[in-house]
């Protein structure tokens, strides 16, 4: 009966375990495959259907997840305590904040003034900030979007006041915890009509009976424009999930030339979506296992129109035909608007090509030319950390190039570990060749070696240019690599490039064609030295831009405190960087932002 509603459904069938006839006799639908509800290290959620506890054995996704937390809490605690026992003993300088944005560190008159502006609502966790023109207004300088754990979205003016905030359609899900929104807002015309949206997808790494989906905003006042549920979609659909999260973040292209912009993202529903700029479905296609990957847009066959592409999990089921192996897909999907709309998993019709992988593809693809052998563009894109199960000896310690118009694995990049890092890419020494940038995670309990690495590759031959351990004030995260990226900018406006990334409560900034830290590294630092701080572990990918055109870019990025949360910005790194001058333009910033721009479609 469950394989005749599954083929009527045209769903795979999940058969692995033992407790699925039980749940199903008591009226439990039948999944197509297991259930990948974490990111950070890989949470994933064995299937609904069994009933075990949370946290059974030590290769579980909640197990790992929850030692992942434990981790985070000692990691915040030590950095207290070692602040605290260190106050007055440690030379290192902060970074100089953008104008204005600062707050109060308390309500009292003479209250201390603390890095960034102060948001309304909770911590931001893994939203990463996009800095774009917002509000319509250019004269104004730019504004900065991002998404409060609690599932708040803001916008920023230049000056560091507030625009506006909304609340995403899951907000007031009773659910307590700040898991309600972690993916990270886009901003295009997406209408066509010149005028400025904020996109955003909603929903948490949690097991939660939250709705997730995508809602989008006008820039100039933040006023809805529509959203999609998920949750309602499946019902409409008929189909059911166990999460309708979203993890991944929108990405905005115009596929077709029309003037509007297509939206695309995936979902822990196991599902893949396109939708138009108007908010109705172009298609949606069954993953058969979730999508954590957030997609990019190019053309990869040439006639015109924009392909997607967007990485995905699969679960090994040798029922299916062909079977399926434990790994991931990256697919380069046709963007056409299709009847019906739902595609079924396999089905061939609707990608240009499927490249298979023997781990999770967890990161998100980039479209650039770093291969001068091969014509036009390639597809960069790292892994995840998840297979084998019940291992440590995780696959995918690499970074794969594959030639944008079959799929076809050019070059392997070498990893120390696996990674669910979203690869950047810049001409790092100036040879006028690009560079390819990621994070390696470093903790034993998925391969590591104890830290987590930034690593550059040459990638023409893949040779690596430099592999550092970054240790700002001494400390390292060894899940660095945990769905964040490396951006890439003049940040000191000397005609050289800077690598920096978020590292536990600190951000590093890395002399681009060396490594070299150009911020402090050890515990001590020394005279003159800088140091970033916060309150609390970043999760997140900074952005760079000049946000109030000044001519010198700044540095954004979220995080909080204990009850509140913090947007950060830092600016003036001239006068204090350092580092070697080179002869690109002064203040480019060839990969700013997570996905590279403010519409998040991946395209260097």
């Amino acid at each position: 009966m469950a394989e005749k509603e599954a083929k009527e459904k045209n769903a795979p069938i999940c058969t692995t375990h033992k407790h699925e006839k039980s749940r199903l006799k008591k009226g439990f639908p039948q999944e197509t495959q297991h259930d990948k509800l974490s990111a950070l290290a890989v949470l994933r959620i064995k299937s609904v259907f069994v009933l075990q506890p949370m946290f059974k054995h030590p290769g579980s996704k909640l197990g790992f997840i929850k030692r992942r937390f434990f981790f985070l809490k000692s990691l915040i605690l030590f950095t207290a305590f070692f602040l605290f026992s260190t106050a007055g003993s440690l030379p290192a300088a902060a970074p100089p904040v953008l104008d204005n944005w600062h707050h109060k560190a308390d309500t009292s008159p003479d209250a201390p003034l603390r890095a960034g502006v102060r948001l309304s609502g909770a911590a931001v966790t893994y939203s990463s900030p996009v800095i774009a023109e917002i509000d319509g207004v250019p004269q104004n300088g730019l504004e900065t979007a991002v998404s409060g754990g609690d599932g708040i979205l803001y916008v920023y003016r230049a000056d560091g006041t507030l625009l506006w905030s909304a609340a995403l359609p899951n907000a007031r899900c009773p659910e307590t915890g700040s898991s309600k929104a972690v993916s990270s807002p886009a901003v295009g015309p997406i209408l066509g009509n010149g005028i400025p949206y904020v996109v955003a997808t909603y929903g948490g790494l949690r097991r939660s009976g939250c709705d997730g989906g995508v809602a989008v905003f006008r820039g100039s006042d933040g006023a809805k424009l529509w959203s999609f549920s998920l949750r309602r979609f499946s019902r409409r659909e008929k189909f059911w999930s166990f999460s309708y999260n979203v993890v991944s973040s929108p990405a905005l292209a115009d596929t077709d030339g029309d003037g509007k912009m297509e939206i695309g993202f995936g979902a822990l529903d196991r599902n893949i979506y396109l939708l138009n700029g108007s908010g109705s479905l172009r298609w949606y296609y069954n993953a058969a296992d979730t999508v954590f990957s957030s997609p990019a847009f190019a053309d990869v066959d040439s006639d015109g129109r924009l392909e997607m592409l967007i990485g995905s999990d699969i679960t090994a089921n040798a029922r299916l035909r062909p079977p399926t192996k434990n790994g991931g897909f990256l697919y380069a999907f046709r963007t056409t608007p299709r009847k019906p709309k739902r595609i079924t998993f396999q089905d061939s019709s609707s990608y240009v090509w499927r490249t298979a992988f023997d781990q999770v593809i967890q990161s998100s693809p980039l479209i650039a030319d770093v291969l001068p052998s091969n014509p036009g563009a390639e597809v960069i894109v790292g892994s995840g950390c998840f297979f084998p199960e019940r291992t440590s000896q995780k696959k995918g310690a690499w970074v794969k190039i594959l030639k944008l118009t079959d799929g076809k694995v050019l070059r392997t990049l070498p990893m120390p570990a696996c990674s669910s890092a979203s690869p950047a890419a810049g001409d790092l020494d100036g040879d006028g060749a690009l560079e390819v940038v990621s994070i390696a995670n470093g903790h034993t309990s998925i391969g590591g070696v104890g830290s987590s690495r930034v690593i550059a590759w040459k990638p023409s031959n893949a040779e690596t240019l430099w592999s550092v351990v970054p240790r700002a004030g001494g400390s390292n995260d060894p899940f660095g690599a945990d769905f964040k990226s490396v951006v890439i900018a003049d940040l000191d406006g000397n005609g050289s490039l800077e690598v920096i990334v978020a590292n536990g409560t600190n951000i590093d900034i890395l002399q681009g064609h060396d490594g070299a830290a150009l911020t402090c590294q050890e515990r001590r630092c020394a005279e003159g030295a800088y140091l970033f701080r916060t309150d609390r572990v970043l999760n997140s990918t900074p952005a760079i831009a000049d946000v109030n055109g000044d001519g010198r870019l700044d540095l954004v990025i979220g995080g909080g405190r204990a009850h509140y949360g913090v947007l950060y910005a830092w600016s003036h790194f001239s006068t204090f960087l350092g580092s070697s001058p080179g002869t690109m333009a002064p203040n480019a910033a060839p990969w700013p932002m997570f996905r590279g721009n403010a519409a998040h479609n991946g395209v260097y």
